[in-house]
């Protein structure tokens, strides 16, 4: 160009997409997954936002740099014909001139501001929706297995946090907003590399050259900053516990009480500055690698000026030609122009790698614990743990080595044993939340590992040691023991009766339809021995929708001995012909049982009844004598104070 004297099958194709970009993730280095993600994964999530979205973007977007060049265009045009409108007035050709490139100048800037405005919005919109639906895949590939080994394994809980973004803030969605800004930056410079190609056309090469130098070496920078931040992840998972600690109500009342407030803000700042200190380290190292692309950078601009102003000073060019290049000049600086978008572009593109792993492994899990024979009706004979050897996942010794033991179906069946000894562990094998490391749990003879993980799991109603207080109504707490009966105001109530906990709901303000927190307005909690009889509630609800094996670990330890007593000899009778497991460290609970099990050093000690296992004289026996002996002085204590 020369210059003249006046210028002028859905989801299964996701799924494959998905298989073969996790594949090829998984053997590329960090550094080169965080480029991948950014270049290409980030891109491809567009259409997650919806076709029409992504189309209307991809539009504006490439619509920018067309009006970018003629409101260049019409710039030059309207400032060369000043001189000669001022001289031949309004009237003259070159009145009529300024007056047309000021038309197209206003009509060309008016429609930059409305594309730039809805290209916004729609950005804004279409990150949103991208995070919404990763949240969605996210949730369902964690609640994908039927187990919670995945929760359990302190490595992939660090991954679950990259993914979650806490420490940046930049998620997938912010990525993809920022990817459509970048973009009209890139595309920015098109206009500008032409009009001074036509001027020297090596001019824009080596200017380009440049700038993309040194936009790389900012880029890395960047780069190297995110990815020290994820090796620190632990370290801010732990930092952001202490915040947790020190913000959220269930430790509110003991971080006051203690004093605790100083202490956590303390290791709150340990742990958070432990963390950053090598990530600001690394950011220092790698600035000073920017200085020489900075040094050239300059000069490569200052070049560019010089030429034009010369060729200004001498003639070459005409005043509208001047303009046009001097915009040009500074229009190529867009391509080393790196602003927040470029960091929420990278922070949040860092999160896909994890993102994609997390989905395979969890994926992976999820087909271990599958298995397809129904499971109605079960158990009907027995479960066995045969040879069962467990370790926990990322573990450094086993919990069982060994275990024998037959869970019969419609006996009592209580556990006992020392703190460590693998209880609440065995209730987690039995429901299928862990698969044993070898051996094998049977049900009639059927290897675990063949039923329908989630069917058995129906099967078993349990309340663990730790169980939920749902922050939700009395009636969805009781109710999602058996989500079928959830609107069955009869079965609720026969449920919440049988677990002596009428007066509970009575007393509430509005019934059941009372949230049990007092977060929500109208809200109230309760205490610790009536949430455990909700939870007891609970339980008998999924029993009376016909789940086979009722578990309780601890069921009562909110109650003193007398109430526990009075009912676990109702839950009994509720409950007989249901074969139920008990694990207590009462003796006034286990006595009642059918049959007790001791479990000592990861295998069944002693097996047996009350009586003869009191008979036989072993660790049950001296168990049972000590704790004997301190009811009888807590009794005795009672008749003296008239308690």
């Amino acid at each position: 160009m020369r210059w003249s004297g006046r210028g002028g099958g859905l989801r299964s194709g996701r799924r494959r997409w998905l298989d073969g970009r996790r594949e090829a993730l998984a053997r590329r280095t960090p550094s080169a997954r965080v480029r991948d993600s950014t270049r290409l994964a980030v891109v491809r999530l567009l259409p997650e936002a919806g076709r029409g979205t992504a189309s209307a973007l991809a539009f504006l977007v490439l619509a920018t740099p067309v009006l970018s060049l003629v409101f260049t265009l019409a710039s030059g045009r309207l400032v060369g014909s000043v001189p000669a409108a001022v001289r031949g007035g309004p009237g003259s050709p070159a009145g009529r001139i300024l007056v047309g490139a000021l038309v197209v100048l206003g009509a060309s800037f008016v429609a930059q501001h409305l594309t730039a405005g809805v290209r916004e919005v729609l950005a804004v919109a279409a990150g949103r929706r991208i995070d919404r639906r990763l949240r969605a895949r996210l949730l369902t590939s964690t609640l994908g297995p039927s187990g919670v080994a995945h929760l359990e394994d302190p490595e992939l809980l660090d991954r679950l946090e990259i993914t979650r973004a806490r420490n940046t803030g930049m998620t997938p969605g912010i990525a993809a907003r920022a990817a459509v800004q970048v973009a009209v930056n890139r595309l920015a410079v098109l206009p500008p590399f032409f009009l001074l190609g036509g001027f020297r056309w090596w001019l824009p090469i080596v200017t380009g050259a440049v700038l993309l130098w040194m936009r790389v070496a900012m880029r890395e920078h960047i780069l190297l900053s995110v990815r020290a931040a994820i090796q620190q992840t632990p370290a801010l998972r732990r930092s952001g516990y202490f915040v947790d600690l020190a913000l959220l109500p269930s430790a509110a009342k003991e971080t006051r009480i203690f004093g605790l407030g100083g202490w956590l803000g303390d290791r709150f700042a340990q742990h958070y500055l432990d963390a950053m200190r090598d990530v600001w380290h690394q950011r220092a190292a790698s600035q000073r690698r920017l200085v020489l692309p900075v040094l050239t950078t300059l000069v490569a601009n200052a070049l560019a000026f010089v030429l034009v102003v010369r060729a200004a000073t001498t003639g070459q060019i005409d005043l509208a030609q001047l303009t046009i290049l001097m915009t040009s000049v500074g229009g190529m600086r867009m391509l080393l122009a790196i602003g927040n978008e470029d960091v929420e572009l990278e922070q949040g593109a860092a999160v896909l790698p994890t993102l994609f792993e997390v989905e395979r492994d969890l994926a992976e899990r999820g087909e271990a614990m599958s298995g397809s024979r129904p499971a109605t009706g079960l158990p009907a004979v027995a479960v066995r743990f045969e040879d069962v050897y467990f370790r926990y996942p990322r573990g450094d010794r086993d919990v069982y080595a060994g275990l024998d033991l037959d869970v019969r179906a419609g006996e009592s069946l209580a556990v006992v044993g020392v703190n460590g000894a693998g209880k609440t562990t065995l209730v987690k094998l039995l429901a299928r939340l862990h698969d044993p490391t070898s051996g094998r749990i049977t049900v009639d003879g059927i290897d675990l590992r063949e039923l329908d993980a989630d069917a058995w799991q129906q099967r078993v109603a349990a309340i663990f040691q730790d169980f939920t207080h749902y922050e939700l109504s009395a009636a969805d707490n009781v109710g999602f023991g058996a989500l079928a009966l959830r609107d069955q105001p009869d079965e609720l109530d026969a449920a919440i009766h049988s677990a002596g906990a009428g007066d509970i709901i009575a007393g509430l303000p509005a019934g059941w339809d009372t949230p049990l927190s007092r977060r929500f307005t109208g809200g109230t909690d309760l205490s610790g021995g009536q949430w455990q009889r909700i939870a007891l509630a609970r339980a008998l609800l999924a029993v009376r929708n016909g789940a086979g094996i009722l578990v309780l670990d601890e069921p009562t330890a909110n109650l003193d001995v007398r109430a526990e007593a009075e009912l676990y000899d109702r839950f009994l009778e509720i409950t007989r012909g249901v074969t139920t497991v008990v694990i207590s460290h009462r003796f006034s609970t286990v006595r009642r049982a059918d049959r007790i099990v001791v479990l000592d050093a990861g295998r069944v000690a002693e097996d047996g009844t009350h009586d003869e296992l009191v008979v036989a004289g072993g660790q049950y026996a001296r168990m049972f004598t000590l704790q004997a002996a301190r009811f009888t002085d807590l009794d005795r204590g009672e008749e003296l104070t008239g308690g």
